[in-house]
């Protein structure tokens, strides 16, 4: 199915993959159909063991949602067997996964192969599935779209109990258009094929610094229509701000030219480099990770930023599903709610969101979030929906309806500040009526206040509860709302 790699840059790839396998890394080994199969029976067998009235519920210990759920004592989905790769088709640019398969893992099976998903979240241990549900953006996605944008099909385990294949031609295309911003509540994704591209070895950087932050967007607004800067193509875009007066863009361009690389596993600290230097150059394979193994700057909360701490914390932990364990830590046992106690503070307010609005609002949100939120730095990156069709104006993905062929951009902000006592998530509602207020929307990974009728005008309401009642009869699945407001 598969042909071996046989360009230059395809074989320095490869070589790339074995010294990570003679490092210890996890890399998958390909499933056959027979395993895949019998992977898919155990979920079934699973899901039927689920007691009549129960809500069903994945079985997964890992998660990158931000947000607390209620307690939840009914026996969960197997899906151990579904994290595989099953087959990529260096020919046709494609490759077919288990729906719990990571995005780690996926890849390190097409690098050999001088191929990379058309879209890689910024985490390792983001799944395709999950993305395909919840929604996925990088630094491609200024000319990819959003992550679903590159799925071509895909089989789902609905909450009716039956596996179906939705494709945008086939029987169930209504599914599979409002699959993405679902967040499992029509079903669980157990087969995805995704569209795949050239990549090469290295990954050319330019950091461009901005003191205005209306400078910044237009630069935004003028690489995206163009795709390069000074005569050079642009294939990757994102950019940070540290302050009203201080932000970068930075600029990624594929290239096989050999040189030193820069290395932000060990000592370095990727974010920090943006300010320091203008140029630097990554393997393709740091570059997709640049941001896990400090968890973009998240890493700071835990001490892991300090150089004697950092000396200290080994290596294989320094990754972002490992912050994510002391996070979970952290809320089961209160310890920093347990702090601002003893210093007669009220608790925090966790702020942790990923909003886009209208390229043209970016400066202004964001001169606005700096001047209220006390949180930086900030991620920028821009992102365009494709079309349905040339010309065609309807937005594509209903429960996320962004209007196609314009350029927004994300803005991503992670931490906690003072909560407002007898007002619960205050801040997050400021934030949430001003995205609302610039033509923006936001992403439902995190805690989210809207009330019922916000949401169902947001997030495409009336064509969601068609889509609940066709695949979800019983609603054996709790509800977008329930499950995104109410934490069910």
């Amino acid at each position: 199915m598969t042909a071996l790699p046989s360009t230059t840059a395809a074989r320095r790839l490869t070589d790339a993959g074995r010294r990570l396998v003679a490092a210890g890394s996890d890399l998958p080994l390909l499933d056959d159909e027979a395993h895949h199969a019998l992977a898919v029976a155990t979920l079934l067998d699973s899901y039927r063991a689920i007691p009549p009235g129960s809500r069903v519920r994945l079985a997964k210990r890992t998660s990158n949602l931000f947000r607390m759920r209620n307690t939840n004592e009914s026996p969960g989905l197997d899906v151990s067997g579904l994290g595989g790769v099953l087959a990529v088709d260096a020919e046709a640019l494609t490759a077919d996964v288990a729906g719990m398969c990571t995005f780690e893992n996926l890849v390190a099976a097409t690098l050999p192969y001088g191929l990379a998903p058309l879209v890689v979240p910024q985490l390792k241990t983001i799944t395709v599935g999950g993305a395909a549900t919840g929604g996925g953006i990088e630094s491609t996605s200024f000319r990819n779209g959003l992550m679903h944008e590159s799925t071509l099909e895909m089989d789902v385990l609905t909450g009716g109990g039956q596996i179906v294949t939705a494709s945008p031609g086939g029987e169930h295309a209504d599914l599979f258009a409002g699959f993405p911003n679902s967040y499992g509540t029509l079903g669980y994704a157990t087969r995805v094929r995704v569209r795949l591209e050239r990549i090469r070895p290295y990954v050319h950087l330019r950091h461009l610094r901005f003191s205005r932050l209306e400078d910044a967007q237009a630069a935004i607004d003028q690489l995206v229509a163009t795709r390069e800067h000074q005569g050079v193509a642009v294939d990757y875009l994102d950019g940070v701000v540290f302050s009203r007066s201080e932000s970068y863009l930075t600029l990624g361009t594929l290239t096989d030219a050999p040189g030193p690389t820069s290395d932000y596993t060990g000592q370095q600290i990727y974010y920090r480099s943006i300010q320091q230097r203008n140029t630097d150059r990554l393997t393709i394979h740091d570059y997709l990770w640049r941001w896990d193994t400090d968890w973009f700057w998240c890493s700071r909360a835990f001490g892991a930023q300090n150089p004697t701490i950092r000396r200290l914390w080994p290596a294989r932990l320094r990754r972002s599903s490992f912050y994510w364990k002391l996070v979970a830590l952290e809320r089961r046992f209160g310890v920093a709610d347990g702090i601002e106690r003893l210093h007669h503070r009220p608790p925090l307010e966790r702020v942790v969101q990923d909003i886009e609005v209208p390229v043209r609002r970016t400066a202004d949100f964001v001169g606005w979030f700096m001047d209220t939120i006390p949180i930086e730095p900030v991620w920028l990156c821009p992102v365009r929906v494709r079309a349905m069709a040339p010309g065609d104006p309807t937005p594509p993905w209903p429960l996320y309806p962004m209007p196609p062929e314009q350029t927004y951009v994300n803005v991503g902000f992670w931490s906690t500040v003072p909560s407002t006592p007898g007002h619960p998530g205050a801040t997050n509602r400021v934030i949430e009526e001003q995205v609302r207020d610039m033509g923006g929307h936001k992403s439902l990974y995190s805690d989210s206040f809207y009330t019922a009728n916000e949401f169902d005008t947001l997030y495409g309401g009336p064509t969601y509860r068609e889509l609940k009642d066709r695949y979800d009869p019983q609603s054996r699945l709790p509800t977008l709302y329930d499950k995104a407001v109410r934490r069910q």
